[in-house]
């Protein structure tokens, strides 16, 4: 129990009447009531749907989904199982309007609405903590919430495309058993196992623990990944109010034969990208030696309590660290028509420890006849971080400079000594509150405030050791919200929202001087509807996001910038998820995109955005008859052109499925991805990097639960 809730509930009793010292009844104020029922589980593990009625997300509790004035999605346990998503990456390919781009070496970035999104972990805002950074296999997670547009009530200064927070799966209060085993057509080979029941004989004592092993080549040719993963939770019930949670987890993913890919082809006089270099799209321009190291370490307590009126306060801490490091030689800047290119040898050790903690008080009070719900609380990230690097320009056998992009074995490995490092800080904090006022039995307000505060320190350590420097800093920043919600129907809502984001910028003018923050809104208007007794879910949603005070280069002082760049993005999304029929998954989302930039131009090493992208996932289980125990399954993701110097042109992947069911016990499936093999990149080639789309494939998958 937080201090904060003992100082309001004890202030606050479960009954308040207000009433003059010698009025009659007739002037009595109307009867305010402090309550709540209890709140919606959003758990979606065993629900056997794709589509959840509430998330965490926008509120720090549970929400209806349908009752937030904002685009929410929720990718559940079944669609994971069911499209065999094991890796963040794969999982956010098919979310409603968000870019995943693989980066080639394990990790990828996210986008949506035309800027990076953000990250919670099991509701903790952490910061820097998801951009080009390895994550923990999907098997440790319940789901994966995604809002897309500013959270900054929440979540503070970030970027306005949005959030993801990934809920780790909670022990479970009966024994259970399951495995998972997956053997891929590229030479790889899965394992996992989880074990939850209680430990106790009351039960109050719950425990679980998910182990999984991998080893397998990838698309590209020589590349090869391993990886070990551990996690355990234990829930503990003090009494029936009061939960402790405690979680852990550790990973590592070692990678051989790493690849960034080929560059771009340049013309003759070396001033404009023309296209991009012959490949079988399996092609591997990196030497074998190349290798990438990763391990990840986490730890994660929660305590929540339950008050007799309904209010609920809860507690978490989160830490994690992670170790990064590598050697690798890469091609460009640039390549020739022929092959030709330039090779660097980098080496690199990176270290990050992310400590965050939140603490929230939230319940209900009814008055005037309605029900209010309240949220308030607090919250903190802290990002430390030490990067070392080295690179090495490598002379090749061709014109003394350049190798070919099809012998990168010629390339040799050379000494590579660290010749830059550096210790950074990012610290982040703030208060904030949010309500959600029944104005009248079918419209709702919810308002929400935050005080923001920010800073970002730096120090090298290579080649010298220097003083802390202040790179960013915000403080005092209000951060509001606010959002209305009609119930047209009982089936039907609509709703809009306005937010306001911040986001500390590191460029400095000229004269040193840090920039101000870049700044903006979100407006955003939509529906949201249910049918078939809430199976089934759609949103259709219209946004505009003004992106404002843009670092830009200084015209008058190229030495320096200025906060004057602007960009915006607008566009609109429609998701449909759930059962249209009994047995029938079914998950299907559409996004038109238009980002347009004034006084600045995007940025190209993170490529740009596609103007319409699609994304569907179904199955259907047979139940009865013949073909009982059948599954059959499919889906799709397609997108239009991208560049990045070189253009990618529009594209679709089609992955079909078809599965059995033996007993209760036993199922398998056999999934077959890229069916037409279409050859594409998923990050096309600039000066430097591309990352090709995986070939056709086959994934055998067997699960048992017991």
């Amino acid at each position: 129990m937080t201090p904060l809730a003992l100082a309001l509930l004890s202030a606050w009793p479960l009954h308040v009447y207000a009433q003059t010292a010698a009025g009659p009844a007739a002037n009595t104020l109307p009867a305010v009531t402090v309550s709540a029922t209890t709140s919606p589980d959003a758990t979606t593990e065993g629900t056997g749907s794709y589509a959840s009625k509430t998330a965490t997300i926008a509120g720090k509790t549970e929400q209806s989904i349908k009752e937030t004035p904002a685009s929410v999605s929720v990718l559940t346990r079944q669609r994971m199982d069911d499209q065999n998503l094991t890796t963040i990456q794969d999982a956010l390919k098919y979310v409603t309007g968000v870019e995943s781009i693989d980066y080639g070496d394990g990790t990828a970035y996210f986008k949506a609405r035309g800027n990076l999104l953000g990250v919670e972990f099991d509701g903790v805002s952490i910061m820097g903590g998801f951009q080009y950074l390895q994550q923990f296999d999907l098997a440790m997670y319940d789901r994966i919430e995604v809002l897309r547009g500013p959270s900054g009530v929440m979540d503070g200064a970030s970027d306005p495309g949005g959030t993801v927070n990934l809920v780790r799966k909670r022990p479970q209060d009966t024994f259970h058993v399951s495995t998972e085993t997956q053997v891929g057509s590229f030479g790889s080979v899965r394992q996992m196992v989880d074990v939850t029941g209680p430990l106790n004989k009351d039960g109050s004592l719950r425990g679980r623990a998910v182990l999984v092993g991998s080893d397998g080549l990838q698309s590209v040719d020589g590349t090869r990944e391993k990886e070990v993963m551990a996690y355990g939770a234990i829930d503990y019930d003090f009494n029936p109010r009061t939960t402790l949670s405690l979680s852990a987890g550790y990973q590592v993913n070692p990678i051989s034969g790493l690849d960034y890919g080929a560059s771009g082809v340049y013309n003759s006089d070396f001033t404009a990208l023309t296209g991009r270099v012959p490949s079988s799209y399996s092609q591997n321009f990196s030497p074998s030696w190349n290798y990438g190291y990763t391990s990840l370490q986490e730890a994660n307590a929660n305590l929540v309590h339950r008050f007799e009126n309904g209010w609920k306060s809860q507690t978490t801490l989160f830490y994690r660290h992670e170790l990064l490091k590598g050697d690798y030689a890469y091609a460009g800047p640039g390549a020739t028509a022929d092959g030709l290119s330039y090779y660097g040898e980098q080496r690199q050790r990176n270290s990050y420890d992310w400590f965050g903690a939140d603490t929230n008080l939230s319940g209900s009070v009814q008055a005037f006849g309605l029900t209010h719900s309240f949220t308030v609380g607090a919250n903190y990230s802290l990002l430390s971080s030490t990067a070392e690097s080295g690179y090495v320009s490598l002379n090749g056998p061709f014109d003394g400079q350049t190798f070919s992009l099809y012998d990168p074995n010629a390339v040799q490995k050379v000494d590579t000594p660290f010749t830059y490092g550096a210790n950074n800080r990012t610290e982040q904090y703030g208060v904030y509150a949010q309500a959600r006022i029944h104005l009248a039995a079918p419209l709702t307000l919810v308002f929400g405030v935050r005080e923001a505060f920010l800073q970002e320190t730096s120090q090298s350590i290579i080649p010298a050791v220097t003083d802390w420097t202040t790179q960013a800093q915000l403080n005092h920043r209000f951060l509001p919200s606010a959002g209305l919600v009609y119930d047209i129907l009982p089936s039907l809502t609509a709703y809009a929202n306005y937010s306001k984001f911040l986001t500390a910028q590191t460029a400095t003018t000229y004269t040193g001087a840090i920039l101000p923050p870049r700044s903006g809104e979100q407006y955003e208007v939509g529906l949201k509807s249910s049918f078939l007794n809430n199976r089934l879910s759609t949103t259709a949603a219209l946004f505009r996001i003004n992106d404002n005070n843009r670092a830009i280069a200084d015209p008058v002082n190229p030495t320096g910038s200025i906060a004057g760049g602007k960009a915006i993005d607008q566009g609109f999304e429609l998701e449909v998820t759930g059962e249209p029929l009994p047995n029938w998954n079914l998950y299907a989302g559409y996004t038109y995109l238009n980002v347009r930039y004034e006084d600045d131009a995007p940025d190209l090493s993170d490529g740009t955005d596609p103007k319409h992208l699609f994304k569907l996932w179904t199955s259907y289980r047979f139940t009865q008859g013949m073909m009982n125990g059948v599954m059959i399954g499919g889906g799709m993701l397609a997108q239009t052109r991208i560049s990045r110097g070189v253009e990618q042109g529009a594209y679709a992947i089609f992955n079909a499925q078809v599965g059995y069911r033996f007993n209760k016990h036993v199922e398998a499936s056999l999934q077959l991805n890229n069916v037409f093999n279409r050859s594409y990149y998923i990050r096309p080639p600039g000066n430097f990097y591309s990352v090709f789309g995986d070939r056709r494939n086959v994934m055998l998958t067997v699960r048992s639960d017991f």
